[in-house]
């Protein structure tokens, strides 16, 4: 008798106990085989798992956006005007100063010639005063995306019906940390006449910014009045914006010098002899001044100046922060590198870090 095992091999019956014995291990084998496959598939199971996880746990663990610096601008563009329709008509009303500008390509000029300085800065919030109507604001807009730079344009309307010169604010669209951006008027309904403020979180801190132009002239008796009038509508902006708890920066054209902290011009042609700077630092009375001048951080005194008031290498664009923001500066910075054409006046830039 012969028996053939699954292995094919055949067996005589003499060796009962050998076909015993390889058929116990065939059974071993099998079994070893089954365990070996139920181990590999819960290990499977178990990596998934492990991996499932693991994920879940990074997005867990993933760090918040870190805060960072922020950078703001001012400058006095000088008539930057948007067609040559507007130039005509301003001539019509006897407003002077405009020769220069008032041929399409001399504006473009100055358009390219603004977006070269504001470019090289990339501010984070930008404020320009003597912009033209919204048409010149978005003409620049567009001068700006040219060289690469996406800004939102914040265009309120000024209340200068005659010189039609505005205050704009703008924002980079690549500045994360700002937001909650609203532009809004004053709440005197006279002065100043020239002013918007822009409301914002900045790494989450309620801040407002006053744009200004204040009356020019700085040394001539019913422009000191003037602006001094417009000081004082600023000052019940300022208290307004404390009690409801935003931390206020002041800046802008405001065509007069800080008593306190020093310029190129140390001469008395440089004197101020209105308390405009003076009554916005020191707004709520008694103590120290709840603002201070970034002018201070501009070294050398050398490179003190924004402006060339007739002759004189001076200061009268200014960036006025929040006494407590002072370990935030990172730098102030006075450009007088500028292109032709660009204005008569050279921007002031405020660095900060949180």
């Amino acid at each position: 008798m012969h028996l053939e095992l699954f292995s094919g091999e055949s067996f005589a019956s003499g060796d009962n106990y050998n076909i015993l014995f390889l058929t116990f291990l065939g059974h071993v084998e099998m079994k070893h085989l089954l365990l070996t496959t139920i181990a590999a598939v819960l290990l499977v199971g178990w990596g998934e798992a492990q991996q499932s996880s693991s994920s879940v746990e990074v997005k867990k663990t993933e760090p918040l956006p870190e805060e960072s610096g922020v950078s703001i601008m001012t400058f006095n563009t000088e008539w930057l005007l948007g067609s040559q329709t507007q130039v005509e008509a301003l001539k019509k009303k006897g407003i002077w100063g405009l020769e220069d500008k008032d041929t399409e390509s001399e504006i473009e000029q100055q358009h390219q010639s603004v977006a070269t300085i504001v470019a090289r800065h990339a501010p984070d919030i930008l404020c320009l005063q003597e912009v033209i109507n919204e048409v010149a604001a978005k003409r620049l807009q567009k001068a700006l995306q040219g060289k690469g730079l996406q800004y939102a344009l914040h265009f309120l309307e000024s209340r200068d019906t005659y010189l039609e010169q505005d205050v704009v604010f703008l924002t980079n669209k690549s500045s994360g940390n700002i937001t909650n951006i609203k532009a809004s008027h004053p709440i005197d309904p006279v002065y100043p006449s020239k002013c918007v403020i822009l409301t914002c979180l900045i790494n989450g801190e309620q801040t407002a910014i006053i744009g200004l132009h204040l009356k020019a002239v700085p040394t001539e008796p019913s422009a000191v009045a003037k602006r001094e009038k417009q000081a004082d509508a600023v000052v019940k902006q300022l208290n307004r914006l404390s009690v409801a708890g935003y931390a206020t920066l002041v800046l802008g054209d405001l065509n007069d010098w800080d008593p306190v902290v020093p310029d190129a011009d140390p001469s008395e042609q440089a004197t101020p002899t209105s308390q405009a700077l003076k009554k916005m630092k020191d707004y709520v009375p008694g103590g120290d001044n709840e603002l201070v001048n970034s002018l201070k951080w501009v070294e050398p005194m050398e490179k003190r100046y924004t402006y060339n008031y007739k002759g004189s290498k001076t200061v009268l664009d200014h960036i006025l922060l929040p006494l407590g923001w002072q370990d935030r500066v990172s730098g102030v910075t006075i450009d007088h590198d500028r292109p032709d054409g660009a204005s008569d006046h050279w921007p002031v830039i405020l660095d900060l870090s949180w």
